[in-house]
Parts: structure tokens; sequence; C-alpha cells
């Protein structure tokens, strides 16, 4: 059996089993990851940080970890086992998850947080590498679209049980709670997921692999438009509960079910609507799996534009729950915005050579994660602290709505990645 058809000495039932396990990984992926987000508020006050300072903790603390030891760890999994990378990371982003309950300090917690970006450095990339060799092409976007839903219930079971258990518990035992069960998810993968042969295996050092790929003719225009598009999404999500509690005036239990709630239905009506689609459209033109993601950040941006600037004074009252009229723009900015994941991810995969994917996906991700995840929420913050001279707490509402450039520009890069897009398995 040849690397290039690993995939055919599965069963359909095994490889979706593989599929389901790897997507609980992301799931406590991202779960874990966005934790933060919904605690922002009340860590804030407990240390009495700057939104300057939270924006360094939510995102450059843990993204400069988890962005830059992406590559080596992925050259690692190339060369040895992506399913063991994947075991080990788990168990130590979700033992670091827990300490960050026990944080004394604003200083600890920083330290915890990068932590957490240590471990989920061996999260995504392997698990790419997996799935490309469990499935075939024609079936990849679709697959990696449905793992990549893992955000989405990460994202609501962040959100809404962080925040209620942030509410009854306190901010510290929300990190205990979800921190646990990755360490149970990590052995169990280990002990049921086989590792699928791959054949070749790079023979250059890192630089070389490196090189190589940063040579592939569309990869740099494809990485540099996720980070671009990166960039606004990672500073929305972050900052998007402060928006409601600020300007909307939610509760930290109503932001985190509204957004919990939405986000999790526009991220999978988009992301697998994507995955789908694109295999189709691919059949008459590969340059779908450019072009779909390009229109639907471009789509995305007037929406997310309208969520942020919409009057907080427009609202129902919906079981006795404020919901602002600007959560309809959400929802269908958060479709369009997710269109983008399967294809890009399953674009990565099919242009890299079977021995450098993990490594690809990395590099990709490397980018993606500085740039969106490490600046996304740091920038706003700083905006955010800037512009509360001139408009008060509105000062978060302009920071926001002056992010949304980089999804036009991402749009942009994606659109121009398509004409050097060239397939090679």
């Amino acid at each position: 059996m040849s690397s290039a058809d690993s995939y055919s000495g599965y069963s359909p039932r095994y490889r979706n089993y593989v599929l389901f396990i790897l997507f609980l990984t992301y799931v406590l992926n991202f779960l874990d990851r966005q934790l933060m987000t919904i605690l922002l508020e009340p860590i804030k006050a407990e240390f009495g940080a700057s939104d300057t300072a939270m924006g360094f903790l939510t995102g450059f603390a843990f993204a400069l970890f988890y962005a830059t030891l992406g590559i080596p760890v992925a050259r690692l999994a190339d060369r040895w086992s992506r399913r063991n990378v994947i075991a080990i990371s788990i168990t130590l982003w979700s033992g670091m998850t827990a300490l960050c309950g026990a944080a004394a300090s604003f200083a600890q917690l920083a330290l915890f947080r990068v932590g957490v970006g240590v471990g989920e450095a061996g999260g995504t990339p392997p698990s790419h590498s997996l799935i490309a060799s469990y499935f075939p092409p024609e079936q990849r976007s679709t697959a990696l679209s449905l793992h990549s839903t893992g955000t989405q219930f990460g994202i609501l079971i962040g959100m809404l049980g962080g925040a209620v258990i942030a509410e009854s518990l306190g901010w510290r035992m929300a990190f205990v709670v979800f921190g646990v069960p990755g360490i149970l998810v990590g052995l169990l993968l280990a002990l049921t997921v086989k590792e699928p042969p791959r054949g070749e295996v790079s023979s250059g050092n890192m630089r070389q692999d490196v090189m190589t790929v940063w040579r592939i003719p569309s990869f740099v225009l494809i990485a540099s438009a996720g980070a671009f598009t990166a960039l606004a999404g990672y500073g929305l999500g972050a900052w998007s509960p402060s928006f409601l509690i600020r300007i909307h005036g939610l509760t930290l239990v109503e932001a985190g079910l509204l957004l919990g709630g939405i986000g999790t239905v526009g991220g999978l009506v988009g992301a697998i609507s994507g995955g789908v689609l694109c295999d189709r459209l691919c059949r008459r033109d590969k340059r779908w799996q450019l072009w779909l993601p390009a229109l639907g950040a471009l789509g995305s941006a007037p929406m997310m534009l309208a969520f942020l600037l919409w009057p907080e004074s427009h609202f129902w009252d919906v079981a006795g729950i404020k919901v602002p009229v600007a959560m309809v723009f959400l929802l269908l900015g958060g479709i369009l915005s997710s269109l983008w994941i399967g294809p890009t991810y399953a674009a990565i995969q099919s242009i890299a050579p079977v021995s450098l994917r993990t490594q690809a996906s990395a590099m990709f991700l490397f980018a993606f994660n500085l740039v969106g995840l490490g600046l996304g929420p740091l920038v706003v913050g700083m905006a955010s602290d800037l512009l509360q001279h001139s408009y008060g707490v509105y000062g978060l509402r302009y920071a926001l709505a002056a992010s949304i450039s980089g999804v036009i520009l991402g749009s942009f890069l994606f659109w121009r990645a398509s004409a050097r897009y060239h397939p090679v398995s």
C-alpha cells in the first residue's frame, strides 16, 4: 500500500471514527483556547488589567509559542507518529488549562497560558495530515470541514459553559472543569487510532523543508490571505463578549449564550456547506478551492460591520433575554466567513508533498495564528485603549470596525492565489 493511497486500507466506518476522535480533540483545542475570551471581564476586574494587557494575555502570550513551535513539532510528526504527537499535545494543553485556575497573579496566568500554547502547537497540523492520509482528495474538503466544526462546538461549550460556571463557581473553576477531560481524550486517541503508513519521509533538514514548502507557487499567498482574515476574525472573537457587555448592556451569561449559540450555528452551516460545495465545484475547476474562500471572506465584511455598528437601542426581548438586532448580522457573517475553512486546509494538503503535509499545515497556521491570534486581540485592545479617551466605551466598537479591513485584504489574496494553485495530491 503506497503512501498516496493509504486511505484505501481502512473501512469508511473506521475512517469516520478517526475523524470523530480528531474532531473531539479540536473541540477541546478551541474550548481551552477560547475559554479565556468569555472570562476576560472577570479576570480583568480581579487583576486590575488594561485592555492592552488582556489583549496580550488572550492573544500574543498564547500565539507566539503556539505558532513558533508548530513547525518543529510538525517536523517531528512527519518523521515519527502524528497520532502520538497529538496525544501528548492534548494532555499537555489540557493540564495547563486546569492550572490557569490556580494562577495567583496576572504573570502566573500568562505563564500557564503560554503552556497551553506550547501544548496546542502539536494539535492541528498533525490532525490535518492524518485526515489527508485517511481520506481521498475528492473527500478532503468535506472531511476537513467536518473536522473544523470542532471550532464551533468548542466556542459554544466554552462561551456558554464558561459563563455559567464563572457566574456560579468563579472563573477559576471554569478552567479546571474544562481542562481535565482532554487527558482522557488523549488516552483514547493513543489507544484506538492507527498511524497510517506514509512511505516517503523528507531527507532534508528543517530549513530545506521550510523552503520547499515556501517555494510552492500559491503557498505564500494562501498563508497571507489566512493571516489577514484571521487578524479580523480573532480580534472580533476575543472582544465580542466585552463588546456585547459594554455596548449592548448584556450580562456575562447572556453574552455567552448568544455568542455561543449564534456562533455555533453560523460556523456549522458555513463550514459544512463550504466543504461540501467546494468538493462539488472542484469537479469542474480546481480553483474553486480558493475562489470560494475569497467570496466568503468578501461577503462577510459588510455583515460584520453591520453587527458592530447597528444601534444598540434596537433589540428584541426573547424569554426575558435581551437579544440585539445586530446578532442577525453576526449570524450571516459567521456563515460566510466560515466557508473558507475546509477548502483552504484541503488546498494546503493538496499542494504539499506527502512527506511535508504536516509541516505545510504548520507553516500556514504559523502565519494564521501569529498574525491573527497573536496580533488581532492585542491590536484591538490597544486601539480600544487609545480611542477610549475620545469615544469612551464606544472606543471598542470603532477599534473592532477598523479591524474588518483585514478580511477585505484576505479576500483579495485568496483570489490572487487561485491563479497559481496547482494540486499535486
